[in-house]
């Protein structure tokens, strides 16, 4: 499925703003069972969209058909996000802990790399 770049940066920015939620959600003090629970799903929906994702652009015949900003910047930005931001490890079932938190800013930082 080959993506128009305001497409993929409109991915990278819903992949930004839900992290930056569910980050909000880890900080409010107390945390209440349902602001946990909202960060729990929106943390769920950030780990199965960025592996889908990933899983999405990885294969090399799937990177033949993408255009060279797909090619440059959104298929190496997802995954990084999917690797290297710690979110693929998380148990989305358990309580939130500090691992969640990095990872999430992990991730909002490496999406943001690229929004304009």
């Amino acid at each position: 499925m080959l993506m128009k770049q305001d497409e993929l940066l409109q991915r990278l920015q819903t992949i930004s703003d839900r992290g930056n939620q569910a980050i909000s959600m880890l900080e409010i003090t107390p945390r209440t069972t349902q602001a946990e629970a909202e960060a729990r799903r929106i943390t769920a929906w950030l780990k199965n969209e960025l592996q889908r994702e990933f899983l999405r652009t990885y294969p090399e015949r799937a990177q033949k058909a993408m255009t060279i900003f797909e090619l440059s910047v959104y298929a190496p930005t997802i995954e990084e996000a999917w690797k290297q931001s710690g979110i693929s490890r998380l148990k989305v079932e358990g309580v939130p802990t500090k691992k969640w938190t990095k990872a999430l800013e992990a991730v909002v930082y490496t999406a943001c790399k690229y929004i304009p």
